[in-house]
Protein backbone atom coordinates (compact mmCIF):
# COMPACT_ATOMS: atom_id res chain seq x y z
CA UNK A 1 0.00 0.00 0.00
CA UNK A 2 2.80 2.26 0.99
CA UNK A 3 4.60 1.42 -2.24
CA UNK A 4 1.61 2.31 -4.35
CA UNK A 5 1.36 5.64 -2.61
CA UNK A 6 4.98 6.41 -3.31
CA UNK A 7 4.57 5.44 -6.96
CA UNK A 8 1.57 7.71 -7.32
CA UNK A 9 3.47 10.56 -5.69
CA UNK A 10 6.42 10.05 -8.03
CA UNK A 11 4.09 10.07 -11.01
CA UNK A 12 2.50 13.32 -9.81
CA UNK A 13 5.95 14.84 -9.47
CA UNK A 14 6.93 13.71 -12.97
CA UNK A 15 3.67 15.02 -14.40
CA UNK A 16 4.19 18.33 -12.62
CA UNK A 17 7.74 18.52 -14.00
CA UNK A 18 6.47 17.69 -17.50
CA UNK A 19 3.78 20.36 -17.17
CA UNK A 20 6.38 22.88 -16.13
CA UNK A 21 8.64 21.84 -19.00
CA UNK A 22 5.75 22.06 -21.46
CA UNK A 23 4.90 25.50 -20.08
CA UNK A 24 8.48 26.62 -20.52
CA UNK A 25 8.55 25.20 -24.04
CA UNK A 26 5.27 26.98 -24.86
CA UNK A 27 6.60 30.19 -23.38
CA UNK A 28 9.75 29.80 -25.46
CA UNK A 29 7.63 29.12 -28.53
CA UNK A 30 5.45 32.14 -27.78
CA UNK A 31 8.52 34.30 -27.36
CA UNK A 32 10.02 32.98 -30.59
CA UNK A 33 6.71 33.45 -32.38
CA UNK A 34 6.56 37.02 -31.09
CA UNK A 35 10.16 37.53 -32.18
CA UNK A 36 9.36 36.08 -35.61
CA UNK A 37 6.28 38.28 -35.85
CA UNK A 38 8.38 41.28 -34.94
CA UNK A 39 11.01 40.30 -37.48
CA UNK A 40 8.35 39.81 -40.15
CA UNK A 41 6.86 43.20 -39.31
CA UNK A 42 10.28 44.79 -39.57
CA UNK A 43 10.97 42.91 -42.81
CA UNK A 44 7.62 44.07 -44.23
CA UNK A 45 8.41 47.61 -43.17
CA UNK A 46 11.86 47.33 -44.71
CA UNK A 47 10.38 45.86 -47.89
CA UNK A 48 7.92 48.74 -48.16
CA UNK A 49 10.70 51.20 -47.51
CA UNK A 50 12.87 49.47 -50.10
CA UNK A 51 9.95 49.56 -52.59
CA UNK A 52 9.46 53.26 -51.90
CA UNK A 53 13.17 53.90 -52.26
CA UNK A 54 13.22 51.77 -55.45
CA UNK A 55 10.31 53.73 -56.93
CA UNK A 56 11.99 56.99 -55.99
CA UNK A 57 15.20 55.77 -57.58
CA UNK A 58 13.30 54.83 -60.74
CA UNK A 59 11.60 58.23 -60.80
CA UNK A 60 14.90 59.96 -60.18
CA UNK A 61 16.50 57.89 -62.94
CA UNK A 62 13.70 58.86 -65.35
CA UNK A 63 14.09 62.51 -64.39
CA UNK A 64 17.84 62.18 -64.89
CA UNK A 65 17.33 60.61 -68.34
CA UNK A 66 14.88 63.40 -69.27
CA UNK A 67 17.29 66.02 -67.96
CA UNK A 68 20.14 64.46 -69.94
CA UNK A 69 17.94 64.37 -73.05
CA UNK A 70 16.95 67.99 -72.53
CA UNK A 71 20.58 69.00 -72.07
CA UNK A 72 21.52 66.97 -75.15
CA UNK A 73 18.78 68.65 -77.20
CA UNK A 74 19.83 72.07 -75.94
CA UNK A 75 23.44 71.31 -76.83
CA UNK A 76 22.36 70.19 -80.32
CA UNK A 77 20.27 73.35 -80.72
CA UNK A 78 23.22 75.47 -79.63
CA UNK A 79 25.53 73.55 -81.96
CA UNK A 80 23.05 74.13 -84.80
CA UNK A 81 22.82 77.83 -83.92
CA UNK A 82 26.61 78.08 -83.78
CA UNK A 83 26.89 76.22 -87.10
CA UNK A 84 24.24 78.47 -88.70
CA UNK A 85 25.99 81.55 -87.33
CA UNK A 86 29.29 80.30 -88.73
CA UNK A 87 27.71 79.72 -92.15
CA UNK A 88 26.02 83.13 -91.98
CA UNK A 89 29.34 84.70 -91.02
CA UNK A 90 31.04 83.00 -93.96
CA UNK A 91 28.32 84.28 -96.28
CA UNK A 92 28.63 87.79 -94.86
CA UNK A 93 32.41 87.65 -95.17
CA UNK A 94 32.05 86.50 -98.76
CA UNK A 95 29.56 89.25 -99.56
CA UNK A 96 31.78 91.85 -97.89
CA UNK A 97 34.68 90.71 -100.06
CA UNK A 98 32.66 91.17 -103.25
CA UNK A 99 33.78 94.16 -105.23
CA UNK A 100 30.97 96.74 -105.40
CA UNK A 101 29.81 97.70 -108.89
CA UNK A 102 31.32 100.78 -110.46
CA UNK A 103 28.80 103.65 -110.14
CA UNK A 104 29.43 104.50 -113.80
CA UNK A 105 28.00 101.14 -114.89
CA UNK A 106 24.46 101.48 -116.25
CA UNK A 107 22.06 98.61 -115.44
CA UNK A 108 18.74 98.05 -117.17
CA UNK A 109 16.21 95.39 -116.15
CA UNK A 110 14.47 93.85 -119.17
CA UNK A 111 11.25 91.95 -118.48
CA UNK A 112 9.18 89.99 -120.97
CA UNK A 113 5.75 89.07 -119.67
CA UNK A 114 2.94 86.85 -120.88
CA UNK A 115 -0.44 87.32 -119.22
CA UNK A 116 0.19 87.21 -115.45
CA UNK A 117 3.65 85.64 -115.47
CA UNK A 118 7.10 86.82 -116.43
CA UNK A 119 8.75 84.69 -119.12
CA UNK A 120 11.98 86.64 -119.47
CA UNK A 121 14.13 88.39 -116.86
CA UNK A 122 17.42 89.89 -118.03
CA UNK A 123 19.89 92.36 -116.63
CA UNK A 124 21.75 94.39 -119.23
CA UNK A 125 24.82 96.00 -117.74
CA UNK A 126 26.98 98.48 -119.69
CA UNK A 127 30.48 99.20 -118.35
CA UNK A 128 32.16 102.31 -119.85
CA UNK A 129 35.52 101.29 -118.38
CA UNK A 130 35.89 98.22 -120.59
CA UNK A 131 33.24 99.16 -123.18
CA UNK A 132 31.39 95.93 -122.64
CA UNK A 133 27.67 95.13 -122.36
CA UNK A 134 26.90 92.05 -120.28
CA UNK A 135 23.55 90.32 -120.59
CA UNK A 136 22.64 88.21 -117.54
CA UNK A 137 19.55 85.98 -117.53
CA UNK A 138 17.73 85.08 -114.31
CA UNK A 139 15.48 81.98 -114.59
CA UNK A 140 11.79 82.49 -114.00
CA UNK A 141 11.57 79.48 -111.63
CA UNK A 142 14.10 80.91 -109.18
CA UNK A 143 12.55 80.81 -105.69
CA UNK A 144 12.71 84.06 -103.77
CA UNK A 145 10.99 84.86 -100.44
CA UNK A 146 8.55 81.98 -100.68
CA UNK A 147 7.49 82.32 -104.32
CA UNK A 148 8.78 82.02 -107.86
CA UNK A 149 10.37 85.21 -109.07
CA UNK A 150 8.22 85.26 -112.21
CA UNK A 151 5.18 86.06 -110.02
CA UNK A 152 6.59 89.26 -108.51
CA UNK A 153 5.89 91.68 -111.36
CA UNK A 154 2.23 90.68 -111.80
CA UNK A 155 1.51 90.57 -108.05
CA UNK A 156 3.56 93.50 -106.73
CA UNK A 157 4.82 95.55 -109.66
CA UNK A 158 8.17 96.34 -111.22
CA UNK A 159 9.68 97.93 -108.09
CA UNK A 160 9.39 94.72 -106.06
CA UNK A 161 10.97 92.82 -108.93
CA UNK A 162 13.79 95.38 -109.08
CA UNK A 163 14.43 94.95 -105.34
CA UNK A 164 14.47 91.17 -105.70
CA UNK A 165 16.94 91.31 -108.58
CA UNK A 166 19.19 93.59 -106.50
CA UNK A 167 19.11 91.09 -103.60
CA UNK A 168 19.93 88.20 -105.91
CA UNK A 169 22.60 89.75 -108.12
CA UNK A 170 23.91 92.69 -106.11
CA UNK A 171 23.08 95.02 -109.02
CA UNK A 172 20.58 97.84 -108.74
CA UNK A 173 18.79 98.45 -112.01
CA UNK A 174 17.04 101.80 -111.77
CA UNK A 175 16.01 101.66 -115.43
CA UNK A 176 13.62 99.05 -116.77
CA UNK A 177 11.90 97.94 -119.96
CA UNK A 178 8.80 95.75 -119.80
CA UNK A 179 7.54 94.28 -123.06
CA UNK A 180 4.98 91.73 -124.23
CA UNK A 181 4.91 89.51 -127.31
CA UNK A 182 3.28 92.15 -129.53
CA UNK A 183 5.94 94.75 -128.77
CA UNK A 184 8.67 92.19 -129.41
CA UNK A 185 7.24 91.35 -132.83
CA UNK A 186 6.63 95.03 -133.69
CA UNK A 187 10.18 96.08 -132.82
CA UNK A 188 11.83 93.42 -134.98
CA UNK A 189 9.47 94.01 -137.90
CA UNK A 190 10.12 97.77 -137.75
CA UNK A 191 13.85 97.07 -137.87
CA UNK A 192 13.37 94.87 -140.94
CA UNK A 193 14.18 91.63 -139.11
CA UNK A 194 17.19 90.25 -137.29
CA UNK A 195 20.09 88.06 -138.43
CA UNK A 196 20.30 84.83 -136.42
CA UNK A 197 22.66 81.85 -136.68
CA UNK A 198 20.91 78.72 -135.46
CA UNK A 199 23.58 76.42 -134.06
CA UNK A 200 21.57 73.25 -133.42
CA UNK A 201 18.26 71.86 -134.57
CA UNK A 202 15.16 72.78 -132.60
CA UNK A 203 11.88 70.87 -132.88
CA UNK A 204 9.03 71.96 -130.63
CA UNK A 205 5.81 69.98 -131.12
CA UNK A 206 3.96 71.86 -128.38
CA UNK A 207 4.48 75.51 -129.27
CA UNK A 208 1.40 77.54 -128.23
CA UNK A 209 -0.92 78.27 -131.14
CA UNK A 210 -4.15 80.25 -131.52
CA UNK A 211 -7.24 79.40 -129.45
CA UNK A 212 -5.40 77.21 -126.93
CA UNK A 213 -3.96 74.94 -129.62
CA UNK A 214 -0.43 73.71 -130.24
CA UNK A 215 1.70 73.78 -133.34
CA UNK A 216 5.09 72.45 -134.40
CA UNK A 217 8.05 74.81 -134.68
CA UNK A 218 11.25 73.65 -136.36
CA UNK A 219 14.59 75.41 -136.83
CA UNK A 220 17.39 73.65 -138.67
CA UNK A 221 20.98 74.79 -138.20
CA UNK A 222 21.88 77.70 -140.45
CA UNK A 223 21.68 81.45 -140.97
CA UNK A 224 18.25 83.11 -140.84
CA UNK A 225 16.83 86.56 -141.39
CA UNK A 226 13.91 86.37 -138.96
CA UNK A 227 10.88 88.61 -138.86
CA UNK A 228 9.22 89.41 -135.55
CA UNK A 229 6.94 86.36 -135.45
CA UNK A 230 9.72 83.93 -136.33
CA UNK A 231 12.15 85.52 -133.88
CA UNK A 232 9.53 85.20 -131.14
CA UNK A 233 9.14 81.48 -131.84
CA UNK A 234 12.92 81.06 -131.80
CA UNK A 235 13.25 82.95 -128.52
CA UNK A 236 10.20 81.45 -126.84
CA UNK A 237 10.36 77.75 -127.78
CA UNK A 238 11.39 75.54 -124.87
CA UNK A 239 9.57 72.19 -124.95
CA UNK A 240 12.40 70.36 -126.72
CA UNK A 241 15.10 72.27 -124.82
CA UNK A 242 15.39 73.91 -121.39
CA UNK A 243 14.61 77.34 -119.97
CA UNK A 244 18.34 77.91 -119.80
CA UNK A 245 18.79 77.20 -123.53
CA UNK A 246 15.90 79.53 -124.23
CA UNK A 247 17.58 82.27 -122.18
CA UNK A 248 20.71 81.91 -124.33
CA UNK A 249 18.61 82.28 -127.50
CA UNK A 250 16.86 85.33 -126.05
CA UNK A 251 20.23 86.95 -125.42
CA UNK A 252 21.17 86.11 -129.01
CA UNK A 253 18.06 87.91 -130.29
CA UNK A 254 18.80 90.97 -128.10
CA UNK A 255 22.31 91.09 -129.57
CA UNK A 256 20.85 90.79 -133.09
CA UNK A 257 18.45 93.67 -132.38
CA UNK A 258 21.41 95.88 -131.43
CA UNK A 259 23.13 94.95 -134.71
CA UNK A 260 20.00 95.80 -136.72
CA UNK A 261 19.70 99.17 -134.98
CA UNK A 262 23.32 99.95 -135.81
CA UNK A 263 22.84 98.98 -139.48
CA UNK A 264 19.88 101.32 -139.78
CA UNK A 265 21.94 104.19 -138.33
CA UNK A 266 19.00 105.31 -136.22
CA UNK A 267 21.10 107.96 -134.49
CA UNK A 268 21.12 109.90 -137.76
CA UNK A 269 17.39 109.40 -138.32
CA UNK A 270 15.62 111.03 -135.39
CA UNK A 271 12.25 110.94 -137.17
CA UNK A 272 12.56 107.19 -137.62
CA UNK A 273 13.58 106.71 -133.99
CA UNK A 274 10.56 108.79 -132.88
CA UNK A 275 8.20 106.65 -134.97
CA UNK A 276 9.67 103.46 -133.47
CA UNK A 277 9.27 104.82 -129.94
CA UNK A 278 5.66 105.88 -130.61
CA UNK A 279 4.84 102.52 -132.18
CA UNK A 280 6.18 100.57 -129.24
CA UNK A 281 4.72 102.73 -126.48
CA UNK A 282 1.38 100.92 -126.53
CA UNK A 283 2.93 97.57 -125.61
CA UNK A 284 6.05 98.62 -123.71
CA UNK A 285 6.34 100.08 -120.22
CA UNK A 286 9.62 101.82 -119.44
CA UNK A 287 11.12 104.67 -117.46
CA UNK A 288 13.63 105.32 -120.26
CA UNK A 289 12.68 108.34 -122.33
CA UNK A 290 13.24 108.60 -126.11
CA UNK A 291 16.23 110.89 -125.63
CA UNK A 292 17.72 108.65 -122.94
CA UNK A 293 17.38 105.71 -125.32
CA UNK A 294 19.10 107.66 -128.11
CA UNK A 295 21.83 108.63 -125.65
CA UNK A 296 22.36 104.95 -124.82
CA UNK A 297 22.61 104.12 -128.53
CA UNK A 298 25.19 106.83 -129.07
CA UNK A 299 27.21 105.93 -125.98
CA UNK A 300 27.11 102.15 -126.28
CA UNK A 301 26.90 101.44 -130.02
CA UNK A 302 30.56 100.33 -130.19
CA UNK A 303 30.43 98.26 -127.00
CA UNK A 304 31.07 94.52 -127.24
CA UNK A 305 28.15 92.36 -126.10
CA UNK A 306 28.94 89.49 -123.75
CA UNK A 307 26.14 86.91 -123.78
CA UNK A 308 25.69 83.36 -122.59
CA UNK A 309 25.61 84.46 -118.95
CA UNK A 310 22.73 82.43 -117.57
CA UNK A 311 22.13 81.72 -113.88
CA UNK A 312 21.33 77.99 -114.01
CA UNK A 313 21.73 74.53 -112.51
CA UNK A 314 25.02 74.29 -114.37
CA UNK A 315 26.53 76.87 -112.03
CA UNK A 316 24.72 78.33 -109.00
CA UNK A 317 21.31 76.66 -108.69
CA UNK A 318 19.76 73.29 -107.95
CA UNK A 319 16.32 71.84 -108.65
CA UNK A 320 13.74 71.30 -105.93
CA UNK A 321 10.00 71.43 -105.20
CA UNK A 322 8.06 73.72 -102.89
CA UNK A 323 5.30 72.70 -100.46
CA UNK A 324 2.78 72.70 -103.33
CA UNK A 325 4.91 70.35 -105.40
CA UNK A 326 5.91 73.05 -107.89
CA UNK A 327 9.25 72.86 -109.67
CA UNK A 328 11.56 75.54 -108.29
CA UNK A 329 15.22 76.53 -108.40
CA UNK A 330 17.19 77.31 -105.24
CA UNK A 331 20.67 78.78 -104.77
CA UNK A 332 23.42 76.33 -103.85
CA UNK A 333 24.64 76.90 -100.31
CA UNK A 334 21.29 78.55 -99.48
CA UNK A 335 22.76 81.92 -100.37
CA UNK A 336 22.89 84.31 -103.31
CA UNK A 337 26.48 85.25 -102.39
CA UNK A 338 28.07 83.16 -105.15
CA UNK A 339 25.71 84.68 -107.72
CA UNK A 340 26.62 88.17 -106.52
CA UNK A 341 30.31 87.31 -106.70
CA UNK A 342 29.91 85.99 -110.25
CA UNK A 343 27.97 89.07 -111.39
CA UNK A 344 30.47 91.41 -109.73
CA UNK A 345 33.42 89.73 -111.41
CA UNK A 346 31.60 89.65 -114.73
CA UNK A 347 30.67 93.31 -114.95
CA UNK A 348 33.76 94.79 -113.28
CA UNK A 349 36.44 92.95 -115.28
Amino acid sequence: MKKNTEDALNKDIKISVLINEVGEIKQNLDEKDAALSDMYSKMSLNHNQISIVSRRLEEANKELIQANQMISNQLKEKETIISDLAITNQKLQKELSIQPPDPNIENVLVVGHNAKLTDTIMLISANPNNQKINIISIPRDLYYNGRKINELYAKYGIYELQKAIAKITGLTADKYVIFNFDSFIDLIDILGGVEIDVEKKIVDNAYPGPNNTYTTVTFNPGHYTMNGSTALKYARSRKSTSDFDRAIRQQQVISAVKQSIEKLNILARLDFATRIFAKLQANISTNISLFEGLSYLQQYHNYQISRGNVISTANFLYQSKNSLGQYILLPKGKSFATIKEFVSNLINI
